[in-house]
């Protein structure tokens, strides 16, 4: 495991970069930004493939990941996009504040399809949606965190409860659960990022 998140950030770009040298691969978002990125920022890259190497790259994208550690899930984003490509990476052992976010950009690519990708889970999306909620909290935006949470409920198709966010989650996370138990261990490790956002 990387011993920083930025650590884990340049070893991506380098593992893609090698994959495909005639690629550019770069940080978007916060930890694109001098001085923006928290402790609670994902890792958010861009990766330009040229015109005709990403049929190859797509092939090949779990071996190539998995140079940069033990993959836990590789689930690719089922909205169309024609030119791109959105891959949610989460590594085992890498904190869930560290999931990875992979634009893949080349024409034509939202066509393509990676292989040996994990199916799509609405629960486990769900599940990442309370992570998200839970980031907006810690950084003290409750306005993200009502409309994080209200899509989180929407994808497991869960009903809200009346409470405090604390009981609300709690409530959500245990649908989740019930609905896909292979999702228990993802909810566990959740249920304890929740536990150390509200200090309980």
């Amino acid at each position: 495991m990387p011993a920083s998140r930025e650590q884990a950030a340049a070893l991506l770009l380098e593992v893609l970069t090698t994959a495909c040298p005639a690629s550019e691969a770069c940080l978007i978002g916060s930890m694109a930004k001098p001085g923006e990125a928290d402790v609670y920022s994902d890792i958010d890259i861009r990766w330009t493939v040229p015109e005709g190497q990403a049929p190859g790259q797509l092939q090949s994208l779990r071996g190539t990941l998995q140079r940069a550690g033990t993959l836990e899930s590789l689930r690719v984003d089922p909205a169309m996009r024609p030119d791109r490509l959105l891959v949610f990476i989460r590594f085992r052992g890498w904190p869930l504040w560290w999931r990875v976010d992979l634009e893949l950009h080349s024409p034509g690519v939202g066509a393509m399809g990676p292989r040996d990708v994990d199916p799509w889970s609405p629960d486990e999306s769900a599940c990442m949606g309370v992570v998200t909620t839970l980031k907006a909290l810690a950084r003290n935006r409750p306005e993200v965190a009502e409309e994080q949470l209200i899509r989180a409920l929407q994808r497991a198709d869960s009903a809200d409860v009346v409470g405090d966010w604390q009981l609300r989650i709690d409530s959500l996370l245990d649908h989740i659960v019930t609905s896909s138990p292979p999702t228990a261990d993802l909810v566990a490790r959740t249920r304890r990022l929740s536990q150390d956002v509200f200090g309980r």
